[in-house]
């Protein structure tokens, strides 16, 4: 199966990967080196930014079909597939998600005392999940990635009634 996965290996595959990278790396930092935590999510998520353009400058804007087309079967007695690619419009949502990540960082960067691990974390994944929510093409996965967006958001939550509240504002909001 990882034979595979090295074959269709694509540009988009280490685009939606770095921030998981990232993510991961930062699991084996101690919460006391809270410099080089801050350093490390905000490299991920730059290089994740300074990737996303060469999408746009390979991208054909002469078709209408997704480009960029990755398809490995994942469950295939489900017949569920992670199927990957890209159209004009979820490019410009990806190239604005990797924007806006960096931008996030930076601003809670003075703030990081207590839980900036948590912090940053929470931001890589939320990145991750958000870049694969507009690549994906799979119904399966389309529907379930964009649930759990939220969920990051909710980790740093002291009380469950807090973590329900956010929820309900936020589903709110968006539908």
């Amino acid at each position: 199966m990882l034979e595979h996965f090295f074959e269709c290996y694509s540009d988009l595959s280490g685009l939606i990967l770095c921030p998981v990278l990232g993510s991961i790396t930062l699991l084996f930092i101690p919460n006391s080196r809270i410099r080089s935590i801050r350093l490390i999510g905000l490299c991920a998520s730059l290089i994740t930014f300074l990737y996303s353009p060469f999408l746009w400058i390979q991208f054909d804007p002469s078709t209408a079909k997704s480009q960029f087309v990755e398809s490995l079967r994942w469950l295939p007695y489900e017949n569920i597939n992670f199927h990957l690619g890209i159209d004009g419009i979820s490019l410009f949502f990806v190239i604005l998600t990797t924007f806006l990540i960096p931008i996030c960082i930076l601003v809670g960067w003075s703030g990081m005392r207590s839980y900036g691990k948590e912090y940053i974390t929470a931001s890589l994944i939320r990145e991750f999940l958000m870049i694969a929510v507009f690549c994906m093409l799979d119904p399966l996965l389309f529907y379930v990635l964009p649930e759990s967006v939220p969920i990051p958001m909710l980790c740093g939550a002291e009380h469950l009634l807090f973590a329900r509240i956010k929820l309900f504002l936020c589903r709110g909001l968006v539908q």
